[in-house]
């Protein structure tokens, strides 16, 4: 695994710019395609979805326009009328494919976003076209992150990160690559192994979709309630966690206590 510090699309070779300009050229208003099932995280409100291995986009335009994808469309027979292109990025190298993601902003009418998405986009090396590996969508106002990358011994894996409007946590998916494809993480493993090493009169009330480590340490803050705490309160003090990646599970590695309240 790979992390370049350099500008997002790296220099296209001259045929492939002018391939690309042909393919502007001569392009036609795309057709519209159905909408896919929606989400793999069904408990929460967005939609992230594995797109159709066939359904290619122009590498060239992904940082200068909305693209037409799977679960993106808009125009004709669509509810969204326009599309506005948001903030675009290199995320990683993994062998030959590049990564890089857009962010959408979905327009019913007049030009106020309606519904916001993040994509995420495969390119081979000075291909010219590009895949459109997943898309997450959201309510208008959400904040996204940028995708991260990080590796472990035995495999790459992606975080995604959003703050929806009224959330006062972050929302952080765990992906793992295999074969061409993003596989969710399952994020419960590793609460239920907490809960079974927990010393008595402690609890913890937290689910697993709000409680997923930072990215790059791998480690969060619990909070511990004792019998009649409020949710405001935690009295039991916390559980300072460091988890691992195994078997596309989040695992427990170790914890600490914090003391709490006397």
């Amino acid at each position: 695994m790979k992390k370049r510090n350099t500008s997002w699309v790296k220099p296209l070779a001259t045929t492939l710019v002018i391939a690309a300009l042909a393919s502007t050229t001569a392009a036609t208003t795309p057709k519209t395609k159905a909408v896919p099932t929606a989400s793999e995280w069904q408990h929460r409100p967005i939609e992230q979805v594995q797109a159709d291995p066939k359904d290619k986009v122009d590498f060239a335009r992904i940082q200068s326009e909305c693209l037409q994808t799977a679960a993106i469309h808009f125009g004709t027979d669509s509810p969204w009328t326009s599309c506005r292109l948001g903030a675009t990025g290199f995320v990683a190298t993994i062998g030959i494919q590049d990564f890089y993601y857009a962010e959408y902003c979905l327009i019913a009418a007049g030009d106020t976003c309606d519904k916001q998405a993040q994509i995420l986009f495969r390119n081979r090396a000075y291909r010219p076209e590009a895949f459109a590996d997943m898309t997450r969508m959201d309510p208008a106002g959400t904040r996204y992150g940028s995708p991260v990358l990080i590796g472990t011994d035995k495999e790459n894996v992606l975080t995604t990160t959003a703050l929806v409007p009224g959330a006062t946590v972050k929302q952080r998916r765990f992906f793992r690559y295999a074969q061409e494809r993003w596989i969710p993480i399952d994020g419960k493993a590793w609460l239920q192994q907490l809960r079974t090493q927990l010393p008595k009169g402690v609890r913890v009330r937290v689910q697993p979709q709000d409680a997923l480590p930072d990215p790059q340490t791998m480690m969060l803050s619990v909070p511990l309630y004792r019998a009649g705490d409020r949710t405001c309160c935690a009295r039991g003090g916390s559980a300072l966690v460091h988890l691992t990646i195994e078997e596309g599970q989040l695992q427990l590695a170790d914890f600490r206590l914090v003391s709490g309240a006397p």
